[in-house]
């Protein structure tokens, strides 16, 4: 890997902690979960045993700590892979080379790095009448093409009208607007001239909502299971706001179906349903434009499945990931606990439902990453939380920007 994948590398297993968390919500008592030995130091065990009581204390019946196998950060797998219980491995977030060690399963990798693949999106969606945005995929090598010149002269204005996707981690990594070629070269340094690039024409968000959804797929079924809005603070993506209101008509239905049957037919798909995420766009007509697959767990899956065990009222909500200084854990603990769903008379309910024991240092602070979960008035919250945590405390909270459909 070369420095920035690296990087990028690390702060993705960090990150994944957090999924760790929630797949002890998400799962039944007599399953397993791996989690990384890190979260056995303190005071990292003693907050990973109290979020197992929220989850208890919300309804939810959560895998029991006996249940929680651990392993190093760096080597998760290969001691996963040695401690594993005598029961059958069912699931992981995404078949990679990197877990092969559990699943020994090439033909499974093979099927996951291309459906997973924006190239082989790319090249094989038109086959199912997928609508995408316009899309022109080169190598490093190529940059000086005509061709590249064309399609940026077409798409590109000040504003970064191009996307420019490269092969690498999840959550958005490797993805960046440009404007020129020179911007691509920049980017683009230290990877060898073989490098497989992206460019795709970038949808005008005055005009179209960014959306996902995730899609249940197995060998006679698909469905849609959720449907969220992409929430951002500062321009960048940081979780999702779910409303009943985003209900989607027949045809709309059947734009995203075609999806599920592409992810199929390229061998996504079990007897027992695997899920299958879309990264999409409706336009001003109503009209889907989907720009991405993510044939796995999707990181809004998690949230969205917690949601439907603890929403009983079918509330509005926000889940998003946010900061909490480290010297503001216990008092942030306690706030999540005098507010857990199911509170009565409460104008809103959150859940911190996954956590990272890996500390950020940010301007000179120390950090921890958490997922949180906001359920009924949204301001209400902002307010409460602020004149009790301070708004250091979960920061990101205060910077988003509600979509249109939750203001109305």
């Amino acid at each position: 890997m070369t420095e920035k994948q690296a990087a990028d590398h690390v702060a993705n297993l960090e990150l994944t902690a957090l999924l760790q968390v929630a797949t002890i919500a998400i799962s039944k008592p007599a399953d397993y979960v791996g989690l990384y030995a890190e979260f056995q130091q303190q005071p990292w065990a003693a907050i990973l045993l109290r979020y197992n009581d929220f989850f208890a204390k919300c309804g939810i019946d959560p895998i029991p700590p006996e249940h929680f196998v651990f392993g190093p950060k760096m080597t998760f797998y290969q001691h996963v892979s040695s401690r594993l219980p005598d029961t059958e491995l069912l699931s992981l977030y995404m078949v990679s080379g990197s877990n092969s060690i559990l699943h020994q399963n090439p033909d499974a990798l093979a099927i996951s790095q291309n459906v997973n693949s924006k190239f082989h999106f790319a090249a094989h969606a038109p086959d199912f009448g997928i609508s995408t945005p316009e899309t022109y995929v080169t190598v490093k090598s190529e940059l000086g093409s005509k061709e590249v010149a064309d399609f940026l002269v077409r798409y590109a204005d000040d504003a970064g009208a191009v996307m420019l996707k490269i092969p690498g981690l999840a959550g958005a990594r490797n993805v960046t607007p440009v404007v020129s070629v020179q911007a691509i070269r920049d980017y683009v340094a230290e990877y060898e001239d073989d490098l497989p690039i992206l460019l795709q024409q970038k949808l005008d968000l005055a005009q179209y909502t960014e959306m996902t959804v995730d899609l249940f797929v197995s060998d006679d079924d698909i469905h849609i299971s959720n449907i969220r809005e992409i929430l951002f603070a500062d321009g960048l993506w940081v979780g999702n706001f779910v409303t009943d209101r985003h209900a989607l008509d027949a045809e709309q239905q059947e734009q995203l179906i075609k999806v599920g049957e592409y992810a199929r037919a390229h061998g996504h798909s079990s007897k027992e349903g695997t899920n299958c995420g879309i990264d999409y766009f409706i336009g001003p007509e109503g009209d889907i434009i989907v720009t991405e697959i993510n044939a796995r767990w999707t990181g809004g899956l998690f949230p969205s499945q917690i949601l439907a065990r603890v929403n009983r009222d079918k509330e509005d909500a926000v889940m998003c990931f946010d900061i909490v200084p480290v010297d503001a854990i216990a008092e942030f603990l306690d706030f999540v606990e005098a507010h857990l769903p199911g509170s009565k008379g409460a104008d809103f309910s959150t859940l911190s439902f996954g956590f990272s024991p890996f500390v950020q240092n940010l301007d000179g602070v120390s950090y921890i990453y958490v997922w949180q979960l906001i359920i009924g008035d949204f301001e209400t919250f902002r307010q409460r939380k602020n004149a009790q945590l301070g708004e250091r405390v979960l920061p990101t909270t205060n910077r988003i920007a509600l979509p249109r459909v939750a203001r109305e």
